[in-house]
């Protein structure tokens, strides 16, 4: 089910490559003809890259015991992390362009194949020795739309004991203050039973505002004080 892929190999690490290779050619293929943004295919690029070399030298390492909590403060990184630049949230590789054919090749098909990939019993005798394999595959199972099997799943921190004094559990609660109603909006207006209502003139003037400034005199239209008609000097009759 994987692009350019004749055979899927039983070594982890190998078909963890083959997988997320096959990935990041179909991204590149088809990233240029569906108009996606030329640096976010190089960044894709680069991250599936780095995810494949991260799985690989851990996968080859030996396993290791958990350490016991240090009780040691670290001291916080003066250099502050660089800002994500990748899309983020629930299937953003897909949703990238949902109508798009890249993502029925790269994105439908390495989500099948991861899917079995996280099924091989191989895998999760793997994942069983290097629990840190889980920090690669569950962003990845993120990007591809499917939720991280219980074995890679981030363990929950425990709750933490509150640190005052116990309470009682036979003292009752003190009730907390109820607010205040709020006056109805209508009841400040006297409604008629037609449904008319009469406004004061303080009411009418908080609604409609201020009355105008009256007019100055030398905007007034003209209104002649004399018969125009009468004033008229009609000329002699032909």
């Amino acid at each position: 089910m994987i692009a350019n892929a004749p055979f899927m190999p039983a070594d982890p690490t190998e078909r963890f490559t083959v997988i997320f290779r096959a990935l990041q050619r179909s991204v590149a293929d088809n990233g240029y003809r569906l108009k996606i943004h030329g640096p976010l295919i190089v960044l894709i690029w680069n991250y599936l890259a780095r995810q494949i070399a991260r799985f690989a030298k851990i996968a080859a390492s030996p396993p290791r015991t958990p350490r016991a909590p240090s009780t040691v403060e670290r001291k916080p990184n003066p250099k502050p992390k660089p800002p994500v630049t990748l899309p983020r949230g629930f299937a953003w590789l897909i949703r990238l362009l949902p109508n798009g054919p890249a993502t029925v090749v790269a994105g439908a098909a390495a989500r099948a194949d991861l899917q079995c990939f996280m099924e091989d019993p191989i895998v999760l005798d793997l994942l069983a020795t290097h629990p840190s394999l889980g920090r690669i595959l569950r962003p990845l199972h993120t990007m591809l739309g499917l939720r991280p099997p219980q074995i890679i799943k981030r363990p929950r921190k425990p709750r933490s004991e509150p640190t005052g004094e116990p309470t009682n559990p036979a003292t009752p609660r003190p009730k907390r203050p109820r607010p205040k109603r709020q006056p109805d909006f209508m009841a400040q207006y006297k409604v008629n039973p037609d449904g008319s209502i009469d406004f004061t003139p303080e009411q009418l003037r908080d609604i409609l505002g201020p009355p105008p400034p009256p007019v100055p005199p030398w905007h007034h239209p003209f209104v002649p004080s004399f018969d125009a008609k009468k004033m008229w000097r009609k000329g002699p009759r032909g």
